[in-house]
């Protein structure tokens, strides 16, 4: 059983996301204010975005071959919420096993390091494994199921993180922060980055759910996927 997911985006009316040509020096709250007001029991992100909670520092790892089984590993939490990081390479450091409120889960896979988990298991930062060579995202979702009784995930991710679970047909909400700004940059991320052509995907088709006009000018559209 996998936990039920809700994508949450800022973009803009062309599907950009934010760029700084946009000028809210705010920009921030468009993202989070509407996002605290989703049930959720995780946040999930992409390495990048959670670099900006890790530590700035890299610590010293052990040196020479450091064998730790590639197993799923559960560290000392009493927190109730999680912060999940899509990190297959192991780049993230901590300090500290603590995202604000909120656990550190490290998914990995197999081609990490043994002394990066050391490093993990040290700040008591959990982990799990989502394949040997590449992620498998559904597995992954079940672990965090079992493993942490996650029952609703809310993805705060980049355009290709959304785009990974968006693929995978893994995502059932859709909440997305319209912004009153035409963007126009080529080749700039959108809200969405699968693949390049189509392939044989066809598109994720929407319900709407709900819209509601905030900030002003933003509307909030919330879309159930159609499945």
């Amino acid at each position: 059983m996998r936990p039920y997911v809700i994508c949450h985006s800022l973009g803009s009316v062309d599907g950009k996301i934010r760029q700084t040509i946009w000028g809210y020096s705010d920009h921030h709250k468009y993202f989070e204010e509407p996002a605290a007001k989703i049930k959720a029991d995780a946040w999930l992100v992409g390495r990048v975005t959670m670099q900006e909670f890790s530590s700035k520092k890299k610590p010293a790892l052990k040196k020479g071959r450091v064998n730790i089984p590639r197993e799923d590993f559960v560290g000392k939490y009493s927190t109730k919420t999680f912060a999940v990081v899509i990190d297959p390479s192991g780049k993230c450091f901590w300090d500290t096993n603590m995202v604000s409120t909120e656990h550190v889960i490290e998914v990995l896979t197999e081609k990490v390091s043994g002394a990066y988990l050391d490093h993990l298991r040290s700040k008591n930062v959990s982990y799990i494994f989502g394949g040997k060579e590449s992620l498998d995202l559904a597995l992954v979702l079940e672990k965090l199921n079992t493993l942490f009784g996650i029952k609703r995930v809310r993805i705060d991710g980049g355009g290709h993180v959304n785009g990974s679970f968006l693929k995978a047909g893994l995502i059932d909400e859709f909440s997305f922060v319209l912004a009153p700004v035409a963007d126009g940059t080529s080749g700039s991320l959108t809200v969405f980055e699968v693949e390049q052509g189509y392939g044989k995907r066809k598109a994720t088709r929407l319900k709407l759910k709900s819209v509601k006009k905030i900030f002003d000018d933003f509307l909030w559209i919330r879309y159930m996927v159609e499945k």
